[in-house]
Order: structure tokens, then C-alpha cells, then sequence
């Protein structure tokens, strides 16, 4: 994922090896719970994911939905190398490009399907990058979106620590792109000319009871703070915020599964539209 559009800041969580990785890792984590949710893929059909990063995803519709063609863009070229590692240790083969969300590098009604996760929420103005995604579409063709909402999230037992740390999160995506980007989904389709625009919560809840249910809850609070982790230092540095208390709030997290009662609920949307047929 990038913020492709010219003027966008940089990618708020960066390039290196490891955060490759917690992408490929993310990836895994979402790959029956909510990559495929509400798409139907066919084979030979040709589906482009604008803001591929480290091609992550793209392995996973590849499994989920076989036979599909694959493309990719995004303007990082490290992403798009690493991305090209990853796919063919997978043995997928896609079209990747390295590109501008906002001007891509494709013809008119190229793809049966555009896909994008975690990328509209790293822009300041979307509507030229679904502009673009339109263009490229086949008329009736589909387009799916997932974004969160950063202030849908909620632990049990909470703590001032944790509650700041989300906070900081919080505000940290408001100076770099929309924390808000789930729930404006629906109104930024339709106002791009998308039609049979559907806008629906996937809402993930954990709490402690079984073994299963416990490791479940321990596996996602331990996803959010693979993200939140690495924020911490940018978060003290351009927020001012009190290290101390994000990293004990980094704490709560790993350790909230090993509390009695625990439970932690989160809000992701997906969004569908399609190119109009006339």
C-alpha cells in the first residue's frame, strides 16, 4: 500500500524488510476472514490491485481464486521488487507496475475487477484514483475496497495507556492520510460514478473463554500491535507523544489474551461498486 497521489506524504509505515514481511504476514491473517469476502472471481478474468506493496494480497487471490490474471501496481519500486520475489516463490504470475494510482498505465476497460486494501486510507483526495479506477474497469465491471475506521476499535479491560496509544494512532493517520477512510467508502464510489454501491461492516470480535477462543483473541491483538509496534518512534516524534505510556499501552495488548474477561472488538468495511454497462 502507498499513497499514490502527487502530494501525498510518504508511506506512513515504510519500506524495510520487516514491515515486507508484516505485510505478507497480514495478508495471511486476512486470507479467509476478509481478503475473499463477497468477491467471485472467475478464471481467466483479469483483476488489478492498485496499491499492491509487497504483493501480499495478490498471492493470496491467487490461491483463493484460481486461474484469475493478476495485476499490481504501486510507486514504490522496492515494493514492487519485493513483490516480484514473494509471487514467484509462490509460482503466481501477475503483471506488476511501478506507477502512479492517479495515471495508470493501462488502456481503457482493461480489467474485470479493480481491488485495494488498506490504501485509499493513506490518501488525502481518493477521487482520482477511483476516477482511474473506473476508467480501466470493463463497463459492469467491479471494484472492491477495504478500509478500518481507527477510532472503531475497542479493548476489555481497557487502560488510560491503551486508550492513548489508539488515540496516537489515531491522530498519526490524520496527519498523513483519512483515519476515517471505512465508513466514507460508500459516498466515495458513488460520487465517482460507481453503481450498485454497497458499503458493509465486517466486524471482528475476540474474547477469552476456550483455548481456541483465547488464541484467537491473543493472535489479533498481537496483528494490531505488529502495526502499532513500529509507529511508536514516528508517533513520539511528530506527536510529542509520552513514549512511556504508548509502549505500556503496547503491553496491555500482548498481554490482554493472559486477562480474565478479555475481549477486543475492531470494524473493517468493504465496499463494492461497479462500472455502469452504458
Amino acid at each position: 500500500m502507498s499513497a499514490e497521489a502527487a502530494g501525498e506524504r510518504a508511506y506512513l509505515h515504510g519500506y524495510s524488510r520487516a514491515e515486507q514481511e508484516r505485510l505478507v504476514a497480514q495478508a495471511e491473517y486476512f486470507r479467509t476472514s476478509l481478503i475473499p469476502r463477497g468477491l467471485d472471481y472467475r478464471p481467466l478474468e483479469r483483476v488489478l490491485e492498485i496499491g499492491c506493496g509487497a504483493g501480499a494480497v495478490l498471492g493470496v487471490l491467487a490461491r483463493t481464486f484460481p486461474g484469475v490474471r493478476l495485476a499490481g501496481l504501486d510507486r514504490e519500486r522496492a515494493q514492487i521488487d519485493y513483490a516480484r520475489e514473494h509471487l514467484r516463490r509462490m509460482d503466481v504470475a501477475a503483471e506488476l507496475a511501478v506507477g502512479d494510482a492517479a495515471e495508470l498505465p493501462w488502456p481503457d476497460a482493461s480489467f474485470d475487477h479493480v481491488f485495494a486494501m488498506w490504501f485509499l486510507e493513506h490518501l488525502r483526495e481518493p477521487a482520482p484514483i477511483l476516477a482511474e479506477a473506473r476508467r480501466v474497469l470493463r463497463p459492469g465491471g467491479s471494484i472492491a475496497l477495504t478500509e478500518t475506521d481507527y477510532e472503531l476499535v475497542a479493548v476489555h479491560p481497557s487502560s488510560p495507556d491503551v486508550e492513548a496509544l489508539f488515540r496516537a494512532q489515531h491522530e498519526h493517520f490524520a496527519r498523513h492520510g483519512q483515519p476515517h477512510a471505512g465508513r466514507e467508502l460508500g459516498a466515495w464510489l458513488a460520487a465517482s460514478g460507481f453503481t450498485a454501491v454497497t458499503n458493509e461492516i465486517a466486524g471482528f470480535h475476540f474474547f477469552t473463554g476456550s483455548e481456541e477462543d483465547t488464541e484467537r483473541l491473543r493472535a489479533h491483538a498481537f496483528y494490531n500491535v505488529g502495526f502499532l509496534e513500529p509507529a511508536v518512534a514516528p508517533m513520539v516524534r511528530t506527536l510529542g507523544a509520552d513514549e512511556r505510556v504508548l509502549r505500556r499501552g503496547i503491553e496491555h495488548l500482548r498481554g490482554l489474551a493472559d486477562q480474565p474477561g478479555a475481549a477486543m472488538t475492531q470494524i473493517v468495511f468493504r465496499a463494492r461498486g461497479r462500472r455502469p454497462s452504458a
